[in-house]
């Protein structure tokens, strides 16, 4: 399936092929998008020879926090980052053809979605373009702070 050419409206389903696992990465992020959640990718199993054989992505609410002890009294309270969702897509690798499939699928959330205004601030929609990460590279020659140079590139997108 060439991710370039789905339609806005496109919804996982059991089945589905893809060409690459970057295809079905680019794919469920796209849904996840519209959706408003975060795909965080989760296990991967691959050949001998390197190949990824299956792959699971999931919400990136998926698990649980775990309990330390000096959690007792915290000086603040957080939102939980994690509500055990089970929201997931599994695909797995067809020999014969050499594409993807989806194997398993859960489209079901645990959790209040984000706002879709702020689909765009999630981890998994977050992107460095290639100009981007040569002017970091730029800014770090030139001595500037990790600080500086995304502040830096944040002023020129504000005013540019």
């Amino acid at each position: 399936m060439d991710c370039s050419k789905l339609t806005e409206n496109k919804i996982p389903e059991l089945g589905m092929e893809f060409n690459s696992e970057e295809d079905a990465y680019k794919f469920y992020n796209k849904y996840a998008f519209k959706m408003s959640f975060s795909v965080r990718k989760d296990y991967l199993n691959k050949d001998k020879d390197g190949v990824i054989t299956s792959r699971r992505y999931s919400c990136c609410k998926k698990g649980v926090k775990r309990k330390y002890e000096g959690d007792a009294m915290p000086k603040r309270i957080r939102a939980p980052t994690k509500t055990g969702c089970g929201a997931k897509m599994i695909i797995v690798l067809l020999r014969g053809t050499m594409k993807y499939r989806v194997h398993d699928l859960v489209l079901e959330h645990n959790l209040e979605l984000h706002i879709t205004q702020c689909s765009h601030m999630m981890p998994s929609q977050r992107k460095v373009s290639e100009v981007q990460g040569f002017q970091r590279e730029i800014s770090k020659d030139a001595g500037f702070s990790l600080k500086q140079s995304h502040e830096l590139m944040g002023n020129e997108t504000n005013f540019g």
